[in-house]
């Protein structure tokens, strides 16, 4: 092949990379890039549950515990092996449904993505799905709608993804104002809440909003008023309460 040949190659080429690199970096800006969930230390109490699962005495229900503790604190490879184990000594579950797909969501945030964002966006498409098909299945297991409702909320512009959140929002705010529900889980799901309408707040028309607002308010304080707050909500609620400082004031 000559000189003139090659020209039109490189040429090609050259356009084709230009081209990678700027379609990439056009979708990394928009969302696209890969996002670092950082690893939260474990509790003296969450250290001893996983020490005990890896004894022979483990119980099938302590593999999906650590899975949980695992996904929590963001040690996403183990908490996805963990689901396995489980799956594989106790047979699939509701939870573990759940648990397999919120894993996935946020794997998908974290993952490095070449083809301008088209594959973490088809994974995440498929875990909300299934997270959608599992939280309407058991509208009453609240393990189930707390991690739907955090992925929904975590990506409200993806798909129905804020309407489900909603719905999820519906099914859950009575469980927590009428039972006693477990103060980390309490804590995660009014956090939740509050991230869903702060969203919210900057949607739809002026009545909307207000309505939004509110509930933002009442979220936040339910939040605040729990005694315990664990550690891997803290990142979070240190977002929100800057998001709150900056809702305008009541009208």
């Amino acid at each position: 092949m000559n000189i003139m040949n090659k020209k039109p190659l490189f040429i090609a080429l050259r356009v084709t990379l230009i081209t990678f690199v700027i379609g990439n970096v056009i979708a990394w800006i928009s969302g696209a890039a890969p996002i670092k969930f950082a690893e939260i230390p474990f509790s003296t109490a969450e250290q001893s549950l996983i020490a005990d699962g890896a004894t022979s005495s483990a119980t099938e229900k302590d593999a999906q515990s650590i899975a949980m503790i695992y996904f929590l604190h963001n040690r996403l490879d183990e908490a996805a092996a963990m689901v396995e184990q489980a799956r594989a000594e106790q047979g699939a579950s509701d939870s573990l449904t759940a648990l397999a797909a919120a894993i996935e969501v946020k794997q998908a945030g974290a993952r490095l993505d070449l083809l301008f964002g088209q594959r973490k966006l088809w994974q995440l498409k498929q875990a909300l799905t299934q997270l959608k098909s599992v939280s309407d299945k058991v509208p009453e297991q609240f393990d189930v709608q707390l991690l739907a409702l955090w992925a929904f909320a975590s990506v409200p512009d993806i798909s129905d993804s804020a309407a489900n959140a909603q719905i999820i929002s519906d099914r859950i705010t009575p469980v927590l104002n009428r039972h006693s529900i477990p103060q980390p889980l309490a804590a995660s799901a009014w956090l939740g809440l509050t991230r869903l309408s702060l969203y919210l707040a900057d949607e739809g028309d002026e009545e909307s909003q207000a309505s939004a607002q509110a509930n933002a308010r009442m979220t936040w304080q339910a939040y605040k008023q729990i005694g315990f707050h664990p550690a891997w909500l803290q990142h979070e609620s240190d977002a929100l309460e800057q998001a709150m400082k900056e809702l305008p004031e009541h009208g």
